[in-house]
């Protein structure tokens, strides 16, 4: 289990411990990686406004997280290079809304990693 599964998986108790059912948005981006073309960007846009509507904690998004887990799992580059890019544009939005540096710096962390791991991809080892 890599890193970024194993924080979602924390991610995805610590929202049910708070009352927040994470498992609708999770299964919306499980669908994801059955789609390709139009379709893909309409269920993507689809996924952006239900995630706008679950609750973040830990100063991490939580569509952003499910999205950079897809990427993970993805054995396609293009499918990597995809959700990369759609974790790197939620967690980049959640960043820009802190209301306070040391909070931006925080929501930073996650974009920072998709970042890196869209670079490293994009370049090769």
């Amino acid at each position: 289990m890599s890193d970024t599964s194993t924080y979602l998986v924390e991610y995805q108790k610590a929202l049910a411990a708070q009352g927040i059912d994470g498992v609708p948005l999770a299964r919306e981006a499980e669908a994801l990686k059955l789609l390709s073309g139009a379709q893909l960007w309409q269920a993507l846009e689809s996924f952006h406004r239900l995630s706008d509507q679950v609750s973040s904690i830990w100063d991490s998004d939580y569509g952003a997280l499910l999205l950079e887990a897809l990427g993970d799992e993805c054995a396609e580059a293009d499918g990597k290079v995809f959700f990369y890019e759609a974790a790197s544009t939620r967690a980049g939005a959640y960043t820009a809304s802190a209301s306070a540096g040391g909070e931006a710096l925080a929501r930073k962390i996650d974009l920072d990693r998709i970042s890196a791991k869209l670079a490293a991809f994009r370049t090769g080892p």
